[in-house]
């Protein structure tokens, strides 16, 4: 794979994040989004933010990268979503996407508890219950500390020049604590499969890998996690995740990287073709058949899986070839 330099670092004045006081010339400065427009707010926000998680990557235009900010919610909609889909979808069905408190706020979603969650986890903040982007509800930062804010505390200021290697938030893939990747620089907006986000994957219980941050929740979907609600071997209960690809069959042919149906590595970088896929050493993650944030498809599926086969975004046959 073709090395890339991490991106998450941030630089720039310290005003353009953080406000001292909340005040200026007798205006606050501090933002408060209500799901669709900012609004200036007596109430400071935490850490002195001029605005929480969601309000820094939500934009009410269509563009996806603000002056270097990644938009993971685009209020009025997008063309153009980065490789983990954009919360927007989730106006069309609630079951499109993560219900993330402050952008979805439905309390009795189909999505939570998460399914396949064995351990009712959750949070429940101003009566409803939600997930969070970060902490022991959520998926970013520190996944044992309860508050979302102190969990990725410190992330956004570290030295990510030398690349990701989970020691920390912030040398974490995309702040996602342990795990291991390499991130594209433009996450995945020019949609090339010459320039694309690199996953980790393993097929013994490693606590590096996309798959095993996903199965932290979603338990009984992952082989290792839960053996006996996915199975060992064909026919699979339910879809296989962090397995290798295999070298027979309908499989083998599966030799261009896909953006519609990715593989993970078992060594992110290791000097392999990133356009490329390598049947019997590269593995089938989660994020192989979902996004991560949202998408226009039921589950977060990466396709229409349920249009198919009138849907011309058949994935399921960019690993099944033999199917298409």
């Amino acid at each position: 794979m073709t090395s890339k330099v991490a991106c998450a670092r941030v630089t720039g004045p310290c005003s353009d994040c953080h406000t001292m006081h909340n005040s200026q010339q007798g205006a606050p400065l501090a933002m408060d989004f209500d799901g669709n427009t900012f609004s200036p707010t007596d109430v400071p926000n935490p850490t002195l933010l001029v605005k929480d998680c969601i309000g820094c990557h939500t934009n009410t235009q269509e563009e996806t990268i603000v002056d270097g900010v990644p938009m993971v919610f685009n209020v009025g909609g997008t063309d153009e979503a980065l490789a983990g889909g954009n919360f927007w979808f989730l106006t069309d069905n609630d079951a499109n996407g993560h219900n993330v408190y402050g952008i979805d706020m439905e309390g009795s979603s189909a999505m939570f508890p998460p399914p396949g969650d064995r351990n009712n986890t959750g949070i429940t903040q101003t009566g409803v219950s939600a997930l969070a982007c970060a902490g022991t509800y959520g998926c970013h930062g520190q996944r044992n500390v309860d508050n979302e804010f102190d969990a990725v505390k410190g992330a956004h200021h570290a030295n990510d020049t030398l690349g990701i290697d989970g020691s920390s938030v912030g040398l974490s893939y995309r702040f996602l604590d342990g795990i291991l990747g390499l991130e594209d620089p433009d996450w995945e907006q020019d949609d090339s499969i010459n320039s694309h986000n690199e996953y980790k994957g393993a097929t013994s219980n490693t606590l590096d890998t996309m798959s095993y941050l996903c199965a932290e929740c979603h338990g009984d979907y992952h082989a290792e996690s839960a053996p006996g609600e996915v199975g060992t071997g064909s026919p699979w209960f339910r879809h296989p995740t962090d397995v290798v690809l295999t070298n027979d069959g309908e499989y083998a042919e599966y030799t261009t990287y896909s953006m519609v149906a990715p593989v993970a590595r078992p060594n992110p970088g290791g000097g392999g073709v990133q356009s490329q896929v390598t049947p019997g050493t590269d593995i089938v993650m989660c994020l192989s058949c979902h996004r991560a944030h949202a998408s226009p498809y039921y589950k977060i599926m990466r396709w229409d899986y349920r249009g198919w086969p009138a849907s011309d975004t058949n994935g399921c046959a960019v690993c099944h070839t033999w199917k298409d």
